[in-house]
């Protein structure tokens, strides 16, 4: 027998061997799930290539986009890790596994996160017109930017791949634009974020009654298609300040993915006040960011 014969008849052995999940094992994985699940807990699935997959199955109640698109698992005080083939999720490397059980071929590991932290303020609950302003600054000139609602632009499929477009997001009046929605990262990792779409200037963002803690956390990235062509000199800068004070500044490079940043914020921990973000240098890159207090 030629020797591809034999490697197919090994992949066709593997392909239906016992660790293949069924439909049903996968529904039998979900019940489980559900049955021990309280709010605010986290599902994640292992390998990263069976999310889909999980996804189907355990719907929206439990893999909902504020997990799967998750900025990272600092926030989650438990999370479940539901694996095949002996996988696991990195970022729940540190944490402490209290349970495991199986279902046919798939491990349920239940996860408590050793240093959970309260999220006081999260930006991105706080998107629209109610509890957020947005203005294009060029040179001494600061131009509204108005809300508009509308149906979103998914971002394909295809190479190159856009981003995914918000429908609600504030337009502004010399081009661009600033709403939530969901960054496909270097990575290939899904983000929900801040996209900040301005080819000049300053894009000025305020954030009202924004309660403040020890410290302001945050990530950035760009679009995964553009940021696959890095540059040493492009960056964005983003500054944060609050009661007429500068809190700290990112610069994000071009080509380095997913990348956290954090601020002490001792001196205002306890207070209540307005955040102003300037994000700069944005250009064609689809940015994107997400913050939160802490």
């Amino acid at each position: 027998m030629p020797l591809v014969g034999v490697v197919e008849l090994v992949l066709h052995a593997k392909q239906t061997s016992g660790d293949v999940v069924t439909d049903d094992q996968w529904v039998a994985a979900r019940d489980a799930v559900r049955s021990e699940a309280k709010p605010g807990d986290l599902v994640v699935f292992a390998p990263f290539w069976a999310d889909p997959l999980g996804r189907r199955f355990f719907g929206h109640e439990l893999a909902g986009i504020k997990g799967e698109a998750r900025p990272d698992v600092s926030r989650f005080p438990r999370a479940f890790e539901v694996s095949i083939r002996g996988s696991h999720d990195a970022e729940l490397a540190h944490w402490r596994k209290v349970s495991e059980r199986k279902v046919g071929p798939v491990s349920i590991g239940l996860y408590e996160n050793p240093s959970p932290l309260k999220i006081l303020t999260d930006l991105l609950e706080r998107v629209g017109p109610e509890k957020m302003t947005v203005a294009k600054v060029e040179g001494e000139h600061e131009q509204a930017c108005t809300w508009s609602h509308g149906a979103g632009q998914p971002g394909g499929l295809g190479v190159p791949q856009g981003p995914a477009i918000p429908g609600d997001k504030f337009n502004c009046p010399s081009g661009g634009y600033v709403g939530a929605a969901v960054l496909h990262a270097l990575d290939h990792h899904p983000h929900l974020c801040l996209f900040v779409s301005s080819t000049s200037g300053t894009v000025k963002l305020r954030f009202a009654d924004v309660d403040f803690g020890e410290a302001l956390h945050g990530h950035a990235g760009v679009q995964w298609v553009t940021d696959r062509t890095p540059s040493a000199e492009e960056k964005t800068k983003l500054a944060f300040s609050a009661f007429d004070r500068p809190i700290g500044q990112h610069a994000h490079r071009i080509g380095t993915g997913w990348v956290p940043f954090e601020f002490p914020t001792p001196d205002i921990a306890g207070k209540r006040g307005e955040l102003v973000v300037e994000v700069t240098g944005s250009g064609q890159r689809q940015f994107c960011f997400e913050a939160d207090t802490r």
